[in-house]
């Protein structure tokens, strides 16, 4: 118990010295001083980007095609289906091709499975 108690304080006391000497290694600004490097860093373009989007990174781009152009590719690309779909609420759902066989052929196979025993085991004891 005494050793716990030791082990306690030591880190404790550990932290606050830390805790000082990083205090002591910077010298006070005055708010006059921050807002000039603020001004002047916004002035010469060195300021970090904000928010969630970086966009700083995207660099336009020369186009050949107009904005009508790009409007009835993307028109026609989404009445044929062939757009991503974007946004959080978007479920991408795949096409399913028709089957080749009845609902009543697949019920007449499963119960054969079942009947021979031949059907896979699910659940927790597979």
């Amino acid at each position: 118990m005494k050793s716990v108690f030791t082990k306690s304080a030591l880190v404790l006391a550990m932290g606050l010295v830390a805790g000082a000497s990083f205090a002591a290694d910077s010298t006070p600004v005055s708010r006059e001083q921050v807002r000039a490097a603020y001004v002047q860093a916004r002035a010469d373009g060195s300021l970090p980007p904000t928010g969630e989007a970086q966009l700083s990174t995207l660099k336009p781009t020369a186009t050949s095609l107009s904005r009508d152009a790009v409007r009835a590719d993307y028109r026609a690309a989404r009445l044929s289906g062939t757009v991503a779909p974007t946004g959080e609420a978007q479920e991408v759902v795949a096409k399913v091709a028709p089957s080749a066989v009845t609902r009543d052929a697949v019920k007449a196979e499963y119960f054969a499975a079942r009947k021979a025993g031949t059907l896979p085991r699910t659940g927790e004891a597979s």
